[in-house]
């Protein structure tokens, strides 16, 4: 008896976050060009670029409702995000893959606020008809295909056909260097954060206390402690 095919699709909760944002971002863009239009010419471009980021947030609500993965017995039905993406999502590709021609997964883990645990996981598809990037913050048990897709191709997580090691290398090669930028990224928000306090910390030895110098501080440690979670996750 042939297995029925097994699907995986979007997680509800981003796509209808995604939305929800982007009809409020257009809405009140709307009303600030409407409304604005008899006060400033920058109050109008604030409007408009609302509209805009409203715009993208419902596009992104589209792609990702078109999520899907069909695990057939003879290759893997796919809709995802294309190319070999860490950070930046491309748009979406489609491809009906047969088993053989499946090459394996990689994994990186990125630093996400939002996600389970501050970081989610970002994977990549490597197959002869295009690679495809997904992640579980976008993805209803993105955990369960990768181990399923595995269990068909023959390969554990992680390890990718010998053919495909040029990609490989430029992946890891792109890990090394988000890993870096966001490190730099934190060294220098703790640097910003520590020079600012201490320039507080003058202003309440010299003018006395100030309960918006002692706001500001708490913000100023709120951020530094950002930072060094920035540095300390991006680690070597």
């Amino acid at each position: 008896m042939t297995p029925a095919p097994m699907q995986f699709g979007p997680r509800r909760t981003p796509v209808w976050v995604a939305r929800i944002f982007g009809v409020g971002a257009c809405l009140v863009g709307a009303m600030v060009v409407l409304v604005g239009a008899t006060f400033s010419a920058f109050v109008v471009v604030m409007g408009v670029c609302s509209v805009a980021f409203g715009g993208w947030m419902l596009v992104n609500a589209v792609r990702i409702a078109r999520l899907r993965a069909v695990l057939t017995p003879d290759g893997l039905d796919i809709v995802a995000h294309a190319g070999r993406r860490l950070w930046i999502q491309g748009g979406l590709a489609s491809a009906v893959v047969p088993w053989n021609e499946v090459q394996g997964f990689t994994d990186m883990k990125v630093l996400n606020a939002a996600a389970s645990g501050g970081a989610q996981t970002t994977w990549i598809l490597y197959t002869n008809r295009g690679d495809f990037t997904l992640n579980d913050m976008q993805w209803e048990n993105l955990p369960g295909l990768v181990h399923q897709v595995s269990a068909r191709i023959g390969r554990a997580p992680g390890d990718v056909a010998p053919e495909r090691a040029a990609a490989l290398n430029q992946v890891k090669a792109g890990e090394r260097r988000l890993s870096s930028w966001q490190r730099s990224f934190g060294w220098i928000v703790v640097g910003i954060c520590a020079l600012l306090l201490l320039l507080i910390l003058i202003g309440l030895f010299t003018a006395g206390f100030s309960p918006g110098l002692v706001s500001g501080s708490a913000f100023l440690l709120v951020a530094m402690g950002l930072g060094i979670g920035m540095i300390r996750f991006y680690r070597k």
